[in-house]
């Protein structure tokens, strides 16, 4: 019997193991970012306040519990990520998993089944590898990584109440500060609106 392997690239531009090693930093600059916001609400809350205000709206007791219960679990979702875990949106393997991913509509960047913590498996679009690897002001590979391991429903559980990367975000959340705290794109900009990244020149991709 014949078996037919896909060989087709993840992303045109770079080849699959090139895709992966890129993949694999950045799910470890991840982990350190999640470290450092884990440090600063528990050790330099007062600090950390604003912080958190400016993502989703609100800064008391109750959203730093959440965060210091939920980051934890985000945290173990990115190390449990392999190589393995990271394929390219496939209509046929769609059907396979848990939940049917939305078709690639070419806007769309990643998907994952929600409760699907045993295979882990994110399916990515062909607009993600148009992103940057790592960008403060706009969407990136990083932002979408994290985004996505959000949705698993033994990390936050998240729903995609608005999407955004930057000052209408914030706004966003000043009006809806109960949906902000179980919003990907609030806990991913939370975690990833990040200082000190070694970018090149343009201020766009992270450097290998």
């Amino acid at each position: 019997m014949t078996v037919f392997i896909n060989t087709t690239p993840i992303c045109p531009n770079m080849t699959n193991a090139q895709f992966r090693k890129l993949m694999m930093r950045l799910r470890d600059i991840a982990v350190k970012m999640i470290d450092d916001r884990i440090i600063a609400l528990a050790t330099v809350w007062v600090r950390e306040k604003e912080r958190v205000q400016t993502w989703f709206g609100k800064s008391d007791e109750g959203t730093r519990k959440t965060l210091l219960e939920g980051l934890p679990r985000l945290q173990s979702v990115l190390r449990e990520l392999t190589p393995e875990n990271m394929i390219r949106y496939d209509d046929e393997l769609g059907k396979s998993l848990s939940c049917v991913p939305v078709a690639d509509m070419g806007s769309n960047d990643a998907a994952v089944c929600k409760p699907d913590s045993q295979k882990r498996i994110i399916q990515f679009y062909s607009h993600f590898c148009t992103l940057p690897s790592a960008d403060l002001h706009t969407n990136c590979k990083l932002k979408v990584l994290l985004h996505e391991c959000t949705h698993y429903v033994d990390a936050f559980d998240s729903l995609d109440n608005a999407y955004g990367w930057a000052s209408g975000l914030k706004y966003w959340a000043r009006a809806h500060s109960e949906e902000s705290l179980n919003n990907a794109d609030s806990i991913a900009c939370y975690i990833a609106h990040f200082e000190g990244l070694d970018l090149d020149p343009d201020g766009r991709l992270w450097k290998s």
